[in-house]
Order: structure tokens, then sequence, then C-alpha cells
């Protein structure tokens, strides 16, 4: 009798384990924020900032320390440094000014399409993934949409940001211009 119920126990909870039934459990963590947020590589990219009609051009410099480091400094604010840095569970994004810390805030490394990205509460989510991506002229190719307070940036994978509304008309955007 005991290894007749045993033997259903172990089957049974080998099915409820495996998913023997219902829907499928959704894969958790799809995305790696990490391999859209930051660079693969050292590199300086040209982002264009339109702004009530009139466009102007800055450049952003990020230098790859390690896979698990990336320094981005802008070329309009060269005593001000951001600082991407990868843990096991987190992304880790700090700023400095001057060389002194400035703030910081935390991503979660992985995220589902839905998820709030940032480790405390936020109103930061992964809102989209694209295939394909246009805006103001520019096309890209398998970029994540993140909002915060429905305001969408946009980061292409092995690349980093490549687009950001500054508002929630539109009309204030940066994009990069490489």
């Amino acid at each position: 009798m005991i290894k007749k119920l045993t033997l259903t126990l172990t089957t049974a909870l080998f099915f409820v384990g495996c998913g023997g039934g219902g829907n499928p459990t959704p894969k958790s963590g799809a995305y790696n924020l990490w391999e859209y947020i930051a660079p693969v590589s050292s590199k300086t990219d040209t982002f264009t900032l339109s702004s009530n009609s009139v466009d102007t051009t800055y450049k952003s410099t990020y230098k790859v320390v390690n896979q698990a480091r990336v320094e981005e400094v802008a070329d309009y604010a060269k005593d001000e440094k951001t600082i991407y840095e990868k843990s096991n569970d987190k992304i880790i994004i700090k700023f400095e000014k001057n060389g002194k810390p400035n703030g910081f805030y935390e991503l979660k490394l992985t995220a589902d399409i839905g998820d709030i990205v940032t480790k405390r509460d936020s109103t930061c989510k992964l809102a989209k993934h694209h295939d394909s991506f246009s805006i103001a002229g520019k096309s890209f190719q398998d970029v994540i949409e993140i909002t915060c307070n429905n305001i969408p940036g946009y980061y292409q994978k092995g690349v980093g940001e490549v687009a950001q509304k500054e508002d929630n008309t539109g009309k204030n955007i940066r994009v990069l211009s490489n």
C-alpha cells in the first residue's frame, strides 16, 4: 500500500512539476536586459536631438571595461559619467559628477514583456520587443522598448540606446544617427 501511494505521489509530482496538463508556464526572464542596455564593444555614437523642430547633435563615448562594466561620457557633459555594471541578478547604473557618486538605480537582469524592470517598484516596464523598428527616418533591428511614465526608450541588442522620447508628445526625441 505504501509503495503504491509513494509511486502515485511521485508520478503526480512528476507531472505537476513538468507541467503535465493545462497551459504551459511562460518562460521567465525572456529578455536579458544587459544585452540591450550595454554595447558589446567600445565606441562613440552620435545622437541627434530634435527639440521643438530644432536639431542638435552630440556624441557619447562608451568604453567597455570588461564584459560586466561599461562607462559612458557625453561630449556635452565631460565631467559626468554613467557606469553600467552587471552582477548575477541585476544591472546597477551609477552616475558620477566630477569623479564623485551622484546617484544610481538598479534594473533587473532579465524581464518579460509587461514586467517592471527596476528592482524597486516603479512605472518602468518592458513594454515591447520590435524585430524591426523605425523612428525619425532611422531603422533598427532587435529592439526592446522600455517605458517609464508612458515615455518610451528604445534599446538595440548589442548596441545600447538607439532612441528616447523626451516627453509623451513625441515632439522631443533623440535618435542614434551614426
